[in-house]
């Protein structure tokens, strides 16, 4: 178990300011009840909450997608001189050794059309900006469009108003987006993707004159289109497209034989085919989207299950991301977006992956 100088360190402050001794007992008791004051009010402070949940959720989807080379938590501790430098959440070394400073901010705005938010004022983003020149990093700032489960990640400089003041608007930030940089994507397949339940043979499953029948699960099946998917990447991204991603779920479909339920089917759409011929992907979702989808359904579960924090996973998505990735059966087609800034000619770079390329 790794020893609690993050406690210690709160401890001797607040002993410090009270002007007390450590090792006083009544130290201890007035500490413990400080903490515990905070506390209840920081558990009634929805915001707060909220924050915190979308920092966790921002650190745990950059670990998931791997493509860095060190992250750290970066606003901890204390800045010399005081007040003129704002740390940043995060500190991102990628790939290629440029460093990204991160703030994270987390915007609900009700009405879905409208998503739009003043995030930041020119004081608060120039003590952003001080600190990030002076520890030679780029400021960057990661928004979680919560109404829709949406991140992007822009330069804000790049998006300022006329009084410098950073405004953003989800359907502008998109254009800018940077989130690719990190390892983001979004993904196509061929639809649909079902799940197979087998019924054991050996087991009774005659359907009864009520129509209900016994059914024992003999064989599991993933499919795509007509396609059996026998590798466990295959069928690990599927699952991850099932659970997940944008289309949607059919209803149930029953296959009966001779009397006999033989097998059930779940299989999943897209609500409307946009390709059709040779290319037959559809797009089933962003990562980004896929994996806030998962972390929102785990941390706001039960009300003996809320959490601000989940358990990190790193490289979730490898098998997605891996451009080594080939299949005949579950074909990819996957695709980086560049951010308005560094396009040519208005048009974004895209990196597609086909089936044996």
């Amino acid at each position: 178990m790794s020893k609690p100088f993050d406690l210690l360190n709160l401890y001797a402050r607040f002993s410090r300011e009270r002007k007390i001794s450590v090792t006083a007992p009544q130290t201890a008791q007035e500490f413990l009840a400080e903490i515990g004051a905070q506390l209840d009010r920081a558990l009634t402070d929805d915001t707060l909450i909220q924050g915190q949940r979308t920092a966790a959720m921002f650190e745990a989807m950059v670990v998931a997608l791997g493509r860095y080379k060190l992250m750290k938590v970066e606003d901890t501790g204390r800045v010399y001189p005081p007040g003129r430098y704002r740390a940043a959440d995060f500190r991102i070394v990628l790939e290629d050794d440029e460093q990204w400073l991160v703030e994270v901010k987390n915007v609900y705005e009700e009405d879905p059309v409208r998503q739009e938010r003043q995030i930041m004022t020119p004081p608060y983003l120039s003590s952003l900006d001080t600190y990030a020149h002076a520890t030679r990093a780029a400021l960057k700032v990661a928004v979680y469009w919560a109404r829709w489960g949406i991140w992007t990640l822009v330069s804000p400089h790049d998006l300022l108003d006329e009084n410098g003041y950073l405004k953003l608007d989800m359907k502008h930030a998109v254009r800018f987006n940077e989130l690719g940089r990190l390892g983001d994507m979004s993904v196509g397949t061929t639809p649909p993707l079902t799940l197979r339940l087998t019924a054991d043979p050996d087991t009774p499953n005659t359907i009864g004159p009520d129509g209900m029948a016994p059914f024992t699960v003999g064989e599991v099946t993933m499919l795509s289109e007509h396609r059996i998917l026998t590798r466990a990447d295959e069928q690990e991204i599927a699952w991850i497209f099932m659970n997940l991603g944008e289309w949607t779920e059919q209803a149930t479909k029953a296959i009966v034989t001779d009397g006999k339920l033989s097998a059930i089917e779940f299989s999943w759409l897209p609500e409307e085919r946009l390709n059709e011929g040779r290319e037959r992907f559809e797009m089933i979702g962003t990562l980004s989207r896929m994996f806030s989808r998962q972390y929102m359904q785990q941390a706001n579960g039960n009300s003996d299950s809320v959490q601000i924090e989940l358990e990190h996973r790193p490289n979730w998505f490898a098998p997605l991301i891996s451009l080594d990735y080939k299949s005949d059966a579950l074909p990819l087609w996957r695709f980086i977006q560049q951010p308005l800034a560094v396009k040519t000619a208005n048009k974004s770079r895209a990196i597609e992956t086909r089936p044996g390329v």
